[in-house]
């Protein structure tokens, strides 16, 4: 057993290395155990060819300010570029073409006019909760146009689950919170990647990769990290930054309240694979770009990259990149429902679980804190998993 920390971080995403970050900043004994070999979760660059691709993130917000303010001072520039995601369809004719404008002023009344911190008091939360994307377009008999068209916009090329699986009211409230107010024009310099480097160069030595943990007990003057090799790790406090999919497999004592058991049982990460093709030449995209298949785009940074985001039902279709032009130099393809440490893209609320347990990711337990983008208004952006460090380091320190 090690001398004990005033904190440890399970995880090295981008969540923990911010709270990491600034714990340290402010003077605190902190160190951050994580399972993999490298830093940064799902915020990884890896090279293609003598091209780099950018596994996950990739994409931030102008009103994204928590994550600038935060590059910012570890010295990460961004720089503009075309929107990330796709546009709307615009091949709908008539009442379908009716229909989908429709849904879009439904979803953007309700994300006006929700307040993402307090959905519950919305007039009619609960309904709008229990109700998902496609129930919404279902009781309206929606064309199988209408809800293709809604499919790939939405699960395919951005949320990763079939819209049968959202939550209407979650989805507004991710709007509401600043999903892509100004379309999500901006990228790190190197990628999100670099990132998580700065931070990892900030932290020094406190971050040991390699450091699988197995369980967290709480007794009566601290915190028990117990590590799957045998080691222990000791803290006064110990924060959480790793998906629920991995705390899953977590021992917890005592044992975790209710509403956070529910949440471990039935939170559903949506299935998403990115691959990427460099060519000798500018990149040849697919017409559409966006379809059954997936996403398809030339990368920001290097338009000899073709680039798949595949969520949903487009990550179980196989596709093969070099048949949209000549052969490529080189690919590589993540599958992010097979890496081990993530098991899925990110969260998304279904049907009734914004209300049921969604609210109260954030809430404490006992000694142990919980980070990651799942405790902030905005689940699945790098923004959010900022803005949970930056809520759960007041916590911590308000204890400590």
């Amino acid at each position: 057993m090690t001398n004990p920390r005033r904190v440890l971080v399970i995880g090295a995403g981008l969540s923990g290395l911010a709270a990491a970050y600034r714990l340290e900043r402010a003077g605190v004994d902190v160190a951050i155990l994580e399972a993999r070999d490298r830093v940064g979760g799902r915020a990884w660059r890896l090279p293609v060819g003598d091209a780099f691709f950018d596994a996950g993130c990739e994409a931030l917000d102008h009103e994204h300010a928590a994550l600038r303010s935060l590059a910012a001072e570890v010295g990460v520039a961004v720089w503009e570029a075309p929107p990330w995601s796709s546009d709307p369809p615009e091949d709908l004719q008539g009442s379908d073409a009716e229909l989908f404008e429709e849904f879009e002023r439904e979803v953007g009344g309700l994300a006006g006019r929700v307040d993402p911190d307090h959905p519950d008091e919305l007039e009619g939360a609960a309904e709008l909760d229990a109700k998902s994307l496609a129930g919404w377009l279902g009781d309206r008999r929606a064309s199988a146009r209408v809800l293709e068209a809604v499919e790939n916009w939405i699960a395919v090329a951005s949320s990763t689950v079939p819209t049968k699986e959202m939550s209407l009211l979650a989805y507004a409230v991710k709007l509401a919170a600043g999903a892509a107010p100004t379309g999500l024009t901006l990228r790190f310099e190197g990628g999100p990647g670099a990132l998580a480097e700065s931070l990892l160069a900030e932290l020094g030595g406190r971050v040991e990769l390699g450091k699988a943990v197995a369980g967290v007990e709480e007794d009566g003057s601290g915190v028990a990290v117990r590590l799957l090799d045998g080691t222990v790790e000791r803290a006064e406090r110990v924060i959480v930054a790793v998906p629920l999919t991995s705390q899953r497999d977590l021992r917890f004592a005592p044992a975790l309240p209710e509403h956070r058991r529910r949440a471990l049982a039935e939170a559903l990460y949506g299935r998403v694979l990115k691959e990427a093709a460099v060519f000798d030449s500018e990149a040849r995209v697919p017409s559409p770009e966006l379809s059954a298949d997936g996403h398809f785009y030339a990368a920001a940074h290097d338009p000899r990259l073709l680039i798949r985001f595949a969520g949903a039902g487009a990550a179980r279709r196989e596709v093969d990149l070099a048949g949209v032009g000549p052969r490529p130099a080189a690919q590589v393809r993540v599958d992010w429902s097979a890496e081990g440490w993530t098991r899925g893209s990110y969260l998304i609320l279904g049907p009734g679980q914004l209300l049921r347990w969604g609210q109260r990711l954030g809430e404490s337990h006992g000694r142990v804190h919980f980070a990651g983008a799942e405790r902030s208004t905005l689940k699945s952006y790098m923004e959010g998993a900022v803005r949970a460090a930056d809520e759960v380091v007041v916590e911590v320190l308000e204890a400590l």
